[in-house]
């Protein structure tokens, strides 16, 4: 579901600073918050992904909210590997300027077609030019590093495995710790 969600989007640039409003929860990985706007952004996209395709969704089932809860986790799962690759890059001086990036933008814009349909086609996957721009980003952090020779997607998700994540949104609101509350729920 979510892997669908990063090729259509191709990138979202998790500038990974995002505020918090008092009382919203957190999500921060070795100390670096994570944006909570881009996390709701990706489970309504998610959801929306789900009410389109017509499967019945009466969120407040307990068929509902297990379907919720697993969209939840597969989103905060992205976002912390999205995290944690920004960090890997960063350590190994590998950089994505805001012009490249832009560059990188513009040439998926061109690939659907052009302004009018690139848009269209974030409208339908229900994100803005900035969530797509920061999953883009991850998506293109990720492949240099695996140029680097760092053990590309094992080194990854070693360092993923290794991360001080601190998460109360979601399904490990409340007293559910990580990464326990992430388990797909029955």
């Amino acid at each position: 579901m979510l892997p669908k969600l990063c090729v259509i989007a191709l990138a979202v640039a998790l500038s990974a600073c995002g505020s918090r409003a008092e009382g919203a929860g957190q999500l921060t990985v070795n100390g670096q918050a994570v944006s909570l706007s881009l996390y709701n952004a990706l489970v309504a996209a998610e959801e929306q992904k789900v009410e389109r395709n017509g499967a019945p969704t009466g969120w407040q089932s307990a068929a509902g909210r297990r379907m919720k809860a697993n969209t939840e986790s597969a989103v905060i799962r992205e976002l912390v590997r999205d995290t944690v690759i920004g960090q890997l890059a960063e350590a190994h001086g590998i950089r994505l300027t805001a012009p490249e990036l832009q560059q990188r933008v513009s040439a998926a814009e061109q690939a659907f077609g052009g302004m009018a349909p690139f848009e269209a086609a974030l409208q339908q996957a229900g994100l803005s030019r900035t969530q797509f721009a920061s999953i883009l980003r991850f998506r293109v952090l990720e492949s240099q590093l695996s140029q680097l020779g760092t053990d590309g997607a094992a080194g990854i998700d070693a360092a993923v495995k290794k991360a001080r994540v601190v998460v109360t949104i979601g399904p490990c609101a409340g007293s559910r710790s990580y990464p326990v509350c992430l388990s797909i729920l029955p």
